[in-house]
């Protein structure tokens, strides 16, 4: 093979190659175009359900503080009773 044969294969392979990318490329385009929508959508569900969860955790340490605080009050309610049972009794 000469030259210029080669010089013609290694032109039509390139040819080839572009015109079959570019082919890809516009049946592609709508499916990848979803995929973007898909991967945007995905991004924004995980930014919810994070929130979610940051809202969930510091709901629970409050929970925590409070039961603190009730128990607190609960031991002052208790020795509020204790103490007029007995001024009652005197």
């Amino acid at each position: 093979m000469t030259l210029d044969h080669w010089t013609e294969l290694i032109t039509v392979g390139i040819a080839v190659t572009g015109g079959v990318y570019a082919a890809l490329m516009v049946i592609l385009k709508p499916f990848i175009n979803d995929l973007k929508r898909v991967a945007l959508s995905m991004s924004e569900t995980t930014r919810k359900i994070e929130r979610l969860i940051d809202s969930q955790n510091s709901m629970h340490e409050e929970l925590i503080a409070s039961k603190g605080e009730h128990q607190v009050i609960n031991q002052r309610i208790d020795n509020i009773e204790e103490d007029v049972s007995e001024l009652k009794r005197k």
